[in-house]
């Protein structure tokens, strides 16, 4: 199956890069002309991902923040991401960012009980010419086996706007399989709206609305 393709391929990059850590770091100690950013959380690796997972807004700082509670340090060079930490305490959250050819790395280091600094989340973002084909999400808690696997698969309008995303994937363990997930997005008067279409447990399609660019989900029914 494909799903599993995807996951040999995911796990495959979380086995090399889950001791990694110091060598990763010391790769970014020394880098030069670079920007720093500060926001209240981990910049987009790629399009929509705050309103596809639905979290909080993101709040990006113009100047260094006088409090480092709940900061993070974005380090960017040529604008693009190539690492990330908590301002408080590297241990809490440090990401380093690989752009390889056709695909995007993240990886997401946490410490441990024994204050190791070891690899908990994956996300590899694979493209297909200048769009994204598909986003690959994989999480591991080794003191709690247990896993979990995503997959986000794109198809595009003739004008390689985005048109559905297909999300899969199960959670904490194989057998829980996540149910299918559909994120169908519309494009009015210059707004992007998305909707989710998800099977639930009555065997029924619910959709909800989710996101939308314009002031108000009612403009597209306007």
């Amino acid at each position: 199956m494909m799903i599993e393709k995807d996951y040999g391929f995911i796990v495959k990059i979380f086995e090399k890069y889950r001791s990694s850590y110091k060598a990763l770091l010391h790769r970014v100690e020394d880098v030069g002309n670079e920007t720093v950013v500060w926001s209240n959380s981990d910049l987009e690796l790629y399009p929509y991902q705050y309103e596809l997972n639905q979290l909080p807004k993101l709040k990006v700082y113009k100047n260094e923040p006088k409090s480092k509670e709940g900061i993070i340090v974005n380090r960017l060079k040529n604008n693009e991401l190539y690492f990330s930490y908590n301002a408080e305490n590297k241990g809490w959250g440090s990401s380093f960012i690989m752009n390889e050819v056709e695909k995007k790395i993240c990886l997401r280091f946490l410490s441990n009980e024994d204050d190791e600094m070891v690899l908990s989340q994956v996300y590899c973002v694979i493209y297909e010419g200048s769009v994204i084909e598909k986003v690959l999400f994989y999480t591991r808690d080794d003191d709690m086996d247990e896993e979990t696997f995503m997959i986000d698969r794109y198809s595009y309008n003739d004008n390689t706007t985005i048109h559905t995303i297909i999300r899969d994937g199960f959670f904490g363990e194989k057998l829980n399989i996540l149910p299918l997930r559909k994120f169908c997005f519309e494009y009015l008067n210059g707004d992007v709206f998305i909707y989710s279409k998800q099977l639930k447990k009555n065997q029924k399609d619910v959709e909800e609305f989710i996101y939308t660019t314009g002031k108000s989900k009612n403009l597209k029914n306007q």
